[in-house]
């Protein structure tokens, strides 16, 4: 009869030179994150730590007889001999757990756990994600900053606020125990913490919202630990000043890291004076900046951290105070997060008060990436890896620049171990379409450790990127050749340092090649926008217009009357032949009056043609050849007449060119 493997272990192992079996780990899933797979890793007792243990080799033999008899009782479905690792299934009647305490129980392996299936967390799957446009690449890189750190529990960012919805199901992670300041009450000694007007949910989502939990939103840092410190009892949310710096400092007592107050009133010198005590203690405070849109004269090498807001186009927002007392800017427009409402409930919210908590919740990952950098290395960091917006360097409407998440982990050491932070995302890629082939240049990341860069290719928006070089470029261009004319192909570039670690994807950028002496279309005006300036037109007066009355085609056209020009350039570099359309009609011209349609050609305008015709002509011209491959190309429409009520009517221009 065939011994089960624990009493044959017991068998085996009876005799003076045993050792004591290790204990299990508790295996528990984390849905989405990481999850059973029914395999097991297990991992035989390796001689160095069973010599280590005291046990000689005739017992470590009679330990891997056992390890092999209790694996051939199990379906092995792989092994890897370079690390002696084995794949076993789990048998019916059994789990994770039990397998494992049974193996372990044998102390013939080293240890026995779940074959994870894990999942990336470069960018979360809260299904609000995508609302969040502050995350995004273009903006906070927020997914790259999630590679390197989503956030340690115990770096505690303390909202000094309204209160917080605790039953909120984006907020239950991590969140610590809460102080109501005016009652001097911890909240597990009665003290209120609830949300009596709702913006300090807000807020406590926009630092650290619970991220990768399949709902909702994201906070900067979703893994960090949170404190509610409420400020108010008022349903307008009204503080006392003192309120407020008694709150930060209270936190600052307790070990929080970071202090975030989302009020009015930083150019107070109390405020200031709280901020020096907060780094005594370890400790920062973010104020918000305010939305009056006013001048804030100060000295930002201060002890507080002041935030304004940036919009969607990384542009001042319209709200935000600036001035030499801000420090540096934060997404602050419609910035998508948890709302009081409902436990389930978000809200899209604009305001400098949300920018405060953005910029909290990055100092917040900082630290949890180096625990033992001091206040002033963080602000530092913090400073350092803004993206400059406005005037090159420090001024006064964006202080340092804005925030980004990536480039302030990037530029944050670590504690030790090998280097697996990845370089910066390759930025601006763009692609060209050419005859059979497509060009791109990006702009280049700046690591001492670069090794280079692989481009990657899809003919699917968005997803199936393979790659394309066969080597690291040390360039920031590339062509790639050989592709399918009339075909859209998408294209994204990666870094790699010297380590192999690899950044994630830059921009999507896409071109359709074309086949060889095809004529393309290189501008087009109907002049449907109703204005000059989105096709580009260098236009000499206000005789010009775009008005409904001078179409021919569609809702507008463009009237040039009396004595004006409209001018367009456009390089015709790498095309050999050059085609001018365009319609028009003249209205009221006296004799010798005309209309004109020209070319320039470095030194002078060469004339196209000249018309007095009153009815609608169309008109198509292949232009000397000259005008081909020439960077400085440019055409111009004129009409030449002496009275406002001589015109030249003009509608669908177009230029094409043929590679």
């Amino acid at each position: 009869m065939k011994l089960p493997s624990s009493v044959l272990a017991s068998f085996l192992l009876s005799g003076p030179a045993l050792v004591a079996p290790a204990f299990a780990q508790e295996f528990v899933e984390v849905p989405g994150e990481m999850e059973f797979s029914g395999v097991m890793i297990a991992r035989p007792l390796q001689p160095e730590e069973a010599s280590g243990r005291g046990l000689d080799r005739f017992a470590q033999r009679r330990l891997t007889e056992v390890a092999l008899r209790t694996l051939a009782g199990l379906r092995v479905r792989n092994y890897f001999p370079e690390v002696d690792e084995y794949l076993v299934e789990v048998p019916a009647g059994d789990n994770e757990n039990s397998l494992s305490r049974r193996l372990m129980a044998t102390g013939a392996f080293q240890y026995v756990h779940p074959d994870w299936t894990v999942y990336p967390i470069a960018c979360p799957n809260d299904s609000g994600f995508a609302t969040q446009w502050h995350h995004n690449t273009d903006r906070m890189e927020s997914c790259s900053a999630w590679n390197i750190e989503t956030g340690s529990p115990t770096v505690v960012v303390a909202i000094c606020d309204t209160g917080v919805r605790t039953s909120h199901a984006d907020l239950q992670l991590h969140r610590r125990t809460g102080y109501n300041v005016t009652a001097a009450l911890w909240e597990n000694q009665g003290g209120a913490i609830s949300d009596v007007n709702g913006h300090g949910t807000n807020c406590t989502g926009s630092a650290a919202g619970n991220g990768n939990n399949s709902i909702g939103i994201s906070g900067v840092g979703w893994n960090l630990g949170h404190r509610m410190m409420r400020v108010t009892n008022s349903s307008t949310g009204s503080a006392s000043l003192s309120n407020l710096t008694t709150a930060a400092r209270v936190a600052a007592d307790a070990g929080d890291r970071v202090a975030s107050v989302s009020y009015s009133g930083v150019n107070s010198s109390s405020v200031f004076t709280t901020g020096t005590y907060v780094r005594s203690r370890n400790a920062l405070l973010v104020w918000a900046a305010g939305n009056s849109n006013l001048v804030l004269s100060g000295n930002r090498n201060d002890d507080v951290i002041v935030v304004g807001a940036s919009d969607q186009n990384d542009a001042k927002a319209s709200f935000s105070n600036y001035g030499s007392l801000v420090d540096l800017v934060a997404p602050g427009v419609s910035i998508y997060t948890t709302s009081n409402s409902g436990d389930t409930s978000y809200a899209s919210v604009s305001g400098t008060s949300f920018a405060c908590p953005i910029t909290a919740g990055l100092c917040g990952l900082i630290w949890s990436r180096n625990p033992t950098l001091t206040p002033a290395q963080v602000e530092s960091i913090l400073r350092s890896s803004c993206e400059d917006l406005g005037t090159a360097g420090v001024d006064d409407t964006f202080g340092y620049g804005r925030i980004n998440s990536y480039l302030a982990l990037s530029a944050t050491p670590g504690t030790g171990g090998p280097d697996v932070t990845p370089p910066p995302i390759p930025s601006a890629l763009v692609a060209t379409a050419a005859a059979n082939s497509v060009s791109l240049s990006w702009g280049a990341s700046s690591v001492p450790d670069l090794a280079g860069y692989r481009v990657y290719r899809s003919t699917t928006s968005g997803s199936g990127y393979v790659e394309v070089t066969t080597a690291l470029l040390t360039t920031t261009s590339f062509v790639n050749s050989g592709l399918t004319a009339g075909t859209t192909y998408h294209f994204v570039v990666r870094a790699q340092d010297t380590t192999g670690n690899i950044s994630g994807n830059s921009n999507q950028a896409s071109a359709t090649p074309y086949a060889p002496n095809t004529p393309l279309l290189l501008f087009s005006d109907g002049f449907e926008s109703g204005n000059f300036s989105v096709g580009g037109w260098v236009v000499q007066n206000n005789r010009a217009t775009v008005t409904s009355s001078a179409r021919f085609a569609g809702s507008f056209g463009a009237r040039l009357a009396r004595s004006t020009w409209i001018e367009k350039a456009r390089s015709t570099a790498g095309f050999v032949s050059v085609e001018l359309r365009w319609t028009r009609r003249t209205f009221g011209l006296d004799t010798g009056e005309l209309s004109y349609a020209e070319w320039w050609n470095g030194t002078a305008w060469v004339l196209v043609e000249s018309t007095n015709s009153t009815t609608w002509g169309s008109r198509a011209v292949v232009l000397p050849a000259a005008a081909a491959n020439k960077a400085n190309f440019k055409f111009r429409f004129r009409n030449a007449a002496s009275a406002s009520d001589e015109w030249t009517d003009l509608d669908e221009v177009q230029l094409w060119g043929t590679p």
